[in-house]
């Protein structure tokens, strides 16, 4: 007998109620890559005993959690308004999933370039259809089309980027497209059960690591000539390892990503530039926290500071049509927005965005194929509204 290292196996589902088991079973299964578990992480106290010899002292252990890491390629479900299998996987990193299953219509109060008033029967949640896409059905700028980065519940106003086409008006008819929305929280996580198994490669049992009450951090690496992934870090309770019988998986709810590449990815902007990019990550860098005190163990979520870096095509700074002073941006205390879409047909878009919430750092170049390359770190600030730093679309 002998566990193979290909043939691993993960499943993954929501908890009803935090730390108890929520029984996956093949439908939960995440189609993974690069799967790295540390199976006991131990805080160890030593007995440090006076004696009058020399040697190691006794080695306790105090708490015991377990630590998982791997990737998942970042796609939709293949149905616009239907959430991505991996979904789970997200919520508890801190994100909240919004599901808009159908196109919402309606008949708008007022229009502009950037903005459009949605019918004053749209919904009062703030921010709930940011990252979906709006087109203009007929009326004043009828075939204008843009995605939505902020909404007023109260206004009604969306906020569009980038910009209409030709503005719509009053009595303008749009549509906003379904699809699934991840918007990040700061209170009532979600958290997961995972079991993991390496699989023996003649018996039918073989090890189970059930980790309860699982939360982590993500982030999402969007690279040129690459495929766009999400990487995943969770922690989890500790739960006593056990052979069973092999699990099973059912990954019909993953498809084949395609590639970052000028084709299947239409749009990248920055700041409002539309930047020649090779490289794009955020990072949550959620703050993870495995607790084991007197009547309570858990894994919780302390803060979360998201950042990220991107590099494209180093511009100038004010002459020609692809330019923009990143330098004075750097120096200013203006925020800018961010827009990554890579898809292109309905049901296969992922969308990462941030509107008025992007604070660039200090700008560095360097070379790629002999052509100047600019990178830019910057960290995403939330507005007086909070939770709305960045989202991650999929529809």
């Amino acid at each position: 007998m002998a566990l193979l290292s290909r043939r691993r196996i993960l499943l993954a589902k929501i908890e009803t109620t935090y730390g108890v088991d929520s029984s996956p079973v093949a439908a939960n299964a995440m189609l993974i890559r690069n799967m790295d578990i540390t199976p006991l992480d131990a805080e160890i106290v030593s007995r440090d005993l006076v004696r009058p010899y020399f040697g190691n002292y006794d080695q306790i252990i105090a708490a015991q959690k377990v630590g998982l890491s791997f990737e998942v390629e970042l796609q939709s479900s293949g149905t616009a308004g239907i959430a991505p299998a991996y979904g789970p996987l997200l919520r508890a990193c801190g994100l909240a999933e919004t599901v808009t299953a159908a196109a919402v219509t309606g008949s708008a109060q007022a229009g502009s370039v950037s903005t459009i008033t949605l019918a004053a029967g749209a919904s009062a949640v703030t921010n709930l259809y940011v990252g979906l896409p709006v087109s203009i059905t007929s009326g004043t700028g009828a075939g204008s089309s843009s995605t939505i980065v902020a909404y007023d519940g109260t206004t009604k106003i969306a906020t569009v980027s980038p910009n209409f086409a030709t503005s719509p008006a009053a009595a303008s008819a749009y549509s906003i497209g379904p699809g699934v929305a991840y918007r990040p929280i700061s209170s009532a996580f979600e958290s997961v059960t995972m079991y993991a198994q390496l699989q023996d490669s003649v018996q039918s049992s073989s090890p189970l690591h059930k980790i309860l009450g699982a939360r982590g951090n993500v982030e999402f690496t969007v690279n040129a000539k690459s495929l766009p992934v999400a990487k995943f870090t969770m922690t989890g309770v500790y739960s006593a390892v056990v052979d069973s019988t092999n699990l099973s998986a059912t990954y019909t709810g993953f498809r084949t990503p395609t590639a970052v590449n000028d084709g299947n990815t239409p749009s990248f902007s920055f700041f409002g530039l539309a930047a020649v990019m090779s490289e794009f990550s955020v990072n949550l860098n959620n703050e993870v926290v495995h607790r084991n005190l007197v009547n309570s163990e858990s894994v919780i979520l302390t803060d979360r500071k998201a950042a990220g870096t991107t590099v494209f095509e180093a511009p100038t700074i004010s002459t020609g049509t692809y330019a923009k002073d990143f330098f004075a941006t750097a120096l200013g205390t203006t925020n800018g927005s961010m827009s990554l879409v890579h898809g292109a047909t309905a049901g296969s878009i992922v969308d990462i965005g941030a509107y008025t919430t992007v604070d660039i750092q200090n700008p560095t170049y360097s070379d790629m194929d002999g052509i100047v390359m600019m990178s830019l770190p910057f960290v995403l600030i939330p507005t007086t509204l909070g939770n709305d730093e960045f989202y991650f679309t999929a529809r």
